[in-house]
């Protein structure tokens, strides 16, 4: 027997999960486990019963043939868990900002931050929020019987994934009729068939509206890029016109035949991925067909990656540069990098900006600064980017006092010891003064890393020098009361009821129009990191405010 409880907050409480017997029609028993008899699960409905006795189950004495109806009832149970959240994404989507946090007050549509909410309470990026919101806001009002059947575990949230993307924008009498043919036979289709046949059934129920969707698609095409968890990148571009699309790939796939039939050891799709990179970094700019298979067998003989034509910001320690450890470096926006990555793009970006970042014994800026010398060795490869050199402020007393062990790097290290030997001067506030200066924007984009929106990842080189407290209001022009944000989360701030504010320098609160509070401060500029076959300690706690 099952018995159910409500707490102080209305929440639903299970507070007895043993079934000592359950009287459903045709029940089978399932198997023994720790005494407790656990029986029907085919035949229960996704809900608090069939999540109590799911519990009950010892998954090591359940025999082989009633795995898969063990596999079949867990889905059914987490299909409903994902109907109740969506549920309640799409519930803070139309929460009126507004309002009052003691009010029940919903908008007729979606609230234009209020895929923020959801992002800052669940540490989601901000396009994961978004993403959800869009799918929840859709499945909950405009596909009521695929949301039902989601609820009732007759499919998974794949499936009804695939029928709000093909689904959102058709009119409401022929959402309706794509769904009673197809939600019948979705449970026995794999996402990819039901997919195949969503698309078909649309574009035929409206041709015209198939083109305008399609031209929306192609207006919103975008190129994105990350990282794996090897440490290798992915580039790839979405809404793209097929044609344009296929004659890209055939270009490519031409070019990588001719520089294989010229001589080149490469795999095919290594050259493919290799000419598709300079097509893009610029490497190939200007340069004819014959040309660049050239510089591809170029790249190959000298089995060395071939630097780009643009410059990027790399992030690294002045110890990894040294060859001290082989702690990774960072591209901001991307992520880690392994220590040779990083090595070799330093010493390709001599005419880039070279700032350093001092830091203290917990890995947080002391002193930031530009400075103009550079290693022997540094190669004149293009133009722009940054480079950021991190400095325990020990390492930099030790090199300072022992200009050998800098080696190559001693005159660079000359140069950052004098600059930090020197007072601080022209840093105080300027009421005057909108804008920040130079060196003031450089320290806030150091200490803070990236834009201090709850989660947001864009590097603070691309986003906005913010007032925490307004200028209009009097808010000065002072690193203690600036930071960075992108624009998304600027707007977040000025236009979408969030407040910020900054109780010490370089840690900021938001409040949000729900009454969400989240804590904000920049990453260490050198985290702790083990040493190889070192086990890994546990992260201090940031101090408290």
């Amino acid at each position: 027997m099952i018995t159910l409880g409500l707490d102080s907050l209305g929440t639903l409480v299970v507070v007895a999960v043993v079934v000592p017997e359950l009287s459903v029609p045709g029940a089978s028993v399932l198997g023994m486990a720790n005494g407790q008899v656990t029986m029907g699960l085919a035949e229960l409905s996704p809900g608090p019963e069939l999540a109590a006795a799911l519990d009950g189950i010892d998954l090591s004495r359940v025999p082989n043939g009633e795995l898969l109806t063990m596999l079949g009832a867990c889905a059914r149970q987490l299909a409903r868990a994902d109907a109740q959240f969506l549920a309640i994404v799409a519930e803070i989507g139309r929460a009126d900002p507004a309002a009052g946090l003691d009010e029940v007050a919903r908008l007729p549509e979606p609230a234009r931050y209020g895929a923020d909410e959801t992002r800052a309470a669940l540490a989601l990026t901000r396009r994961a929020a978004e993403v959800e919101h869009e799918f929840a806001e859709v499945l909950v009002h405009r596909l009521p019987l695929v949301f039902a059947a989601l609820d009732t575990g007759e499919i998974m949230r794949a499936k009804a994934r695939a029928f709000a993307d093909h689904l959102a924008d058709l009119p409401v009498g022929q959402v309706d009729r794509i769904c009673r043919a197809l939600l019948p036979k979705a449970p026995r289709l794999t996402s990819g068939q039901l997919r195949a046949r969503l698309a078909r059934m649309v574009i035929a129920a409206d041709p015209d509206r198939a083109r305008d969707q399609y031209e929306k698609a192609v207006a919103e095409r975008a190129v994105i890029g990350y990282l794996n968890t090897d440490g290798t990148a992915v580039i790839s571009a979405e809404g793209l016109p097929p044609d344009q699309a296929a004659s890209a790939c055939e270009r490519i796939d031409r070019l990588a035949r001719a520089a294989k039939r010229a001589g080149h050891r490469g795999r095919l799709g290594q050259i493919r991925a290799d000419v598709f990179v300079g097509l893009l970094d610029g490497r190939f700019d200007g340069l004819t067909r014959v040309q660049i298979i050239a510089h591809l067998l170029r790249g190959d003989a000298e089995r060395e990656p071939v630097s780009p034509a643009t410059r990027i910001e790399i992030r690294v320690e002045l110890g990894t540069l040294l060859g001290r450890d082989e702690h990774p470096g960072e591209i901001p926006g991307w992520g880690p990098v392994l220590a040779d990555v990083a090595r070799r793009t330093v010493a390709r970006q001599r005419r880039s900006e070279w700032r350093y970042a001092i830091t203290d014994a917990d890995g947080h800026l002391v002193r930031g600064g530009i400075t103009r010398r550079r290693p022997r060795g540094a190669r004149n490869d293009g133009d722009g980017g940054v480079v950021e050199l991190h400095i325990p402020a020990a390492l930099l007393a030790e090199l300072a006092g022992h200009p050998e062990r800098a080696g190559d790097w001693a005159a660079v290290v000359a140069d950052i010891a004098r600059q930090y030997a020197r007072p601080q001067t022209g840093r105080g506030a300027n009421h005057r003064r909108r804008f920040p200066t130079a060196s003031q924007r450089r320290h806030v984009q150091m200490r803070d890393r990236t834009c201090r929106g709850p989660g947001c990842r864009c590097s603070a080189a691309r986003s906005q020098f913010d007032h925490t407290y307004d200028y209009r209001y009097g808010g000065p022009t002072t690193e203690a009361n600036g930071d960075p944000l992108c624009g998304h989360d600027h707007d977040l701030k000025t236009k979408g009821g969030w407040r910020l504010r900054q109780p010490r320098p370089g840690t900021f609160l938001w409040t949000s129009p729900l009454g969400g509070i989240y804590r904000s401060r920049g990453d260490p500029v050198v985290l702790p990191l083990p040493e190889p076959g070192e086990d890994v300690e546990n992260e201090r706690d940031e101090p408290p405010f």
